[in-house]
């Protein structure tokens, strides 16, 4: 294990020690991270597809299907996208960790493996009926669906945000539910934090912080933590 010291995130301590590595910026995942899980979903698609344990079902509808069978796969994963949406909520505690961020000057932003339609009923109809004075902590920018090409498992889309920022992968975090995220994160040299489920405990191991509600990571942020930065982005795990 190779463990490396990140300093508190907030404004205080940037002033005092403006030099030290830590946190600039967070990344989420949507469903099962900034949104409740969609988890049920997935895993009957998964079955439905016929996708392999250890792959991913955009990675198998990508690298294995072709004409007809492939329309309609993303058809099929596109009804069932539509029919998690109608139960999309908050994730408890959000509202929390986005006030931290806000009042600390940490710029937010999304990458989810869903289509744009989705990411853009949580912003447009989930986000919008929280309190107005809440409505400023939710500037995502940018928001990355799944025509960002590759999605996660891959680092790209997480260089790129931090290319478009300007700020080092290695200060960027990336938080999920999922091992998709996880290994998106350590791949892209960042600090991957899971955010706890009954179903996604063995993913833990992939993960350099793990919290069961989203805004415990305030805690890490605040005060500064440690993390294993030799975890590897090499993964035979199965998906659920």
């Amino acid at each position: 294990m190779t463990f490396t010291r990140y300093s508190p995130s907030t404004l205080a301590s940037v002033a005092q020690d403006p030099g030290s590595l830590r946190i600039r910026g967070v990344v989420f995942d949507m469903d099962g991270t900034l949104a409740t899980p969609m988890n049920e979903h997935l895993v009957r698609l998964h079955k439905e597809l016929g996708v392999p344990n250890k792959m991913g079902i955009l990675e198998y509808v990508d690298g294995h299907l072709v004409g007809a069978e492939r329309e309609k796969a993303e058809q099929r994963i596109l009804e069932v996208e539509t029919e998690a949406m109608a139960n999309m909520q908050l994730s408890p505690g959000l509202v929390e960790l986005l006030q931290f961020l806000h009042e600390n000057k940490l710029p937010v932003a999304i990458i989810t493996r869903n289509n744009n339609l989705a990411a853009r009923h949580f912003l447009e109809q989930v986000v919008t009926r929280q309190p107005k004075e809440h409505l400023k902590l939710f500037g995502f920018n940018p928001v990355i669906d799944r025509s960002f090409r590759p999605t996660k498992p891959q680092p790209h889309s997480l260089l790129h945000i931090s290319k478009m920022w300007g700020i080092p992968p290695q200060q960027l975090m990336m938080v999920g539910d999922h091992l998709d995220d996880l290994l998106c994160g350590v791949r892209a040299g960042s600090v991957s934090a899971l955010l706890r489920y009954p179903y996604n405990g063995a993913f833990e191991c992939k993960a350099h912080i793990s919290v069961d509600r989203i805004d415990k990571l305030i805690e890490s942020l605040a005060n500064g933590f440690d993390a294993d930065m030799s975890i590897s982005g090499d993964s035979d795990m199965e998906y659920f």
